[in-house]
């Protein structure tokens, strides 16, 4: 590794310090609304399927056509970003995902509704591609701590559609109001759309010292890092797919399973929990990163507590779900927080893209079949339960994967405090 390399210094015209919190909490939003859009369609999922004569498998496209669109566009839209500008991906995204969640409520059919929800999600995979970005573009000195605050804006987003959702809707429209919770979640993005618009600064031009000393490194690190275990963007992605196929598999499924065994009332909380019990884990991840980052036993333990939960969530009684549900939410966001870190702390510089792409692609194209294979299951043998299988199954793919990790001295990652040089993402 290169030592002593300092960070480069500030440039003329950075952002002040003012400035720089209102960016913070603008992004914290942007995270929030890129999911409590999505996130708030599974807890009236049983109504729409009723309403639009959905079956299982339809239903289970519709919760996965999010999914499986970041799977298809997030390396697309990385090169977009690079052609038009990151800030512009997001007023792009931001646009595509408040038209959408708003004219879904207009034209409440179900061709329509997947049509508006496939032009939301590729909103969704243009703004979240791009925001790591702008994050080390408009803070180079704190990237970990910006792109943390995005991250906590995607859990609180998803926590709190997921739990409030019904209660609004039941509150104000009644029980039959599930295309007005659409405006609800709506309104908020086209309100961001117009703050990013007016508060979101430029993108500052590269400077030509952050490109020499990144050259620099670069060069000595295709020396270094040949020593270092070779990185499997195939290994990588299905081990943070499978992570994410528990999420969302149990996301998308809770609120059929529980109509299904007279449970409706356990719905709310469940999801609620499941959502909220990501945040003190992502948080909690954060602080030991460096630690834990590479490391095969986290990865292990994950998927022994996510097998455990699983089995346990249609083999207890019900009212135990609420515990299962923790726990299953909390290890989903460990493999995310830990996996989504390996690409850019273990690529070499000039690989960083492309590998953080090709993940980010994989992890959404294993997720998207949890809740499709989950429909088509339960249509094959109307047994409730069988739609959380794929769960199950990727619970044993994380204990298995994450076994055959490299060793974490194997990676030649630099020691807790230690300065990364410049051209990778830790600091």
């Amino acid at each position: 590794m290169v030592k002593h390399v300092k960070p480069p210094t500030r440039e003329k015209g950075i952002i002040p310090p003012w400035r720089k919190v209102i960016i913070c909490v603008l992004l914290v939003l942007v995270g929030f609304n890129l999911r409590s859009v999505i996130l708030g369609v599974p807890p009236i999922l049983p109504l729409i399927q009723h309403d639009l004569r959905l079956t299982y498998t339809a239903t289970g496209f519709l919760t996965a056509l999010p999914v499986l669109v970041l799977a298809c566009s997030a390396w697309p839209s990385g090169l977009l970003a690079e052609r038009i500008g990151e800030r512009t991906c997001v007023t792009i995204g931001l646009a595509l995902l408040g038209g959408g969640a708003l004219l879904r409520a207009l034209w409440p059919t179900a061709s329509l509704l997947f049509l508006f929800t496939l032009l939301m999600s590729l909103g969704i995979a243009l703004a979240q591609t791009a925001v790591p970005v702008l994050a080390r573009r408009w803070f180079p000195a704190h990237i970990g701590l910006v792109a943390a605050l995005f991250s906590d804006g995607l859990i609180i987003g998803e926590a709190v559609a997921a739990g409030i959702t019904v209660p609004i809707m039941v509150q104000i429209w009644g029980r039959d109001g599930w295309t007005a919770t659409f405006i609800l979640w709506g309104i908020p993005v086209v309100v961001l759309l117009v703050l990013w618009l007016w508060l979101a600064p430029p993108v500052p031009a590269r400077s030509s010292s952050h490109e020499n000393v990144t050259s620099q490194v670069a060069a000595k690190d295709n020396t270094s890092t040949s020593q270092h275990v070779r990185v499997n963007a195939l290994h990588l992605g299905i081990l943070l797919g499978a992570g994410s196929l528990i999420y969302f598999g149990m996301n998308g499924w809770i609120a059929s399973y529980n109509q299904a065994i007279h449970h409706t009332d356990l719905t709310p909380a469940a999801l609620t929990i499941l959502n909220v019990a990501q945040l003190p884990s992502s948080l909690g991840v954060t602080f030991f990163a460096q630690r834990l980052v590479g490391r095969r036993w986290p990865f292990v333990a994950a998927g022994v507590i996510c097998v455990i939960s699983i089995a346990s969530w249609v083999l207890t009684p019900a009212p135990l779900e609420l515990f299962w549900a923790a726990l299953l939410g909390g290890s989903s966001a460990l493999v995310f927080t830990l996996g989504i870190a390996l690409p850019p702390l273990l690529a070499r510089p000039g690989e960083v893209a492309r590998l953080t792409g090709i993940t980010i692609s994989l992890t959404y194209a294993v997720a998207f079949v949890g809740p499709l294979i989950g429909g088509q299951l339960w249509d094959l043998f109307h047994l409730p339960a069988v739609a959380f299988l794929p769960v199950a199954l990727a619970s044993i793919m994380l204990i298995v994967l994450g076994a055959l990790l490299p060793s974490h001295a194997a990676f030649g990652l630099p020691a807790a405090g230690a300065y990364t040089p410049v051209g990778r993402y830790n600091e």
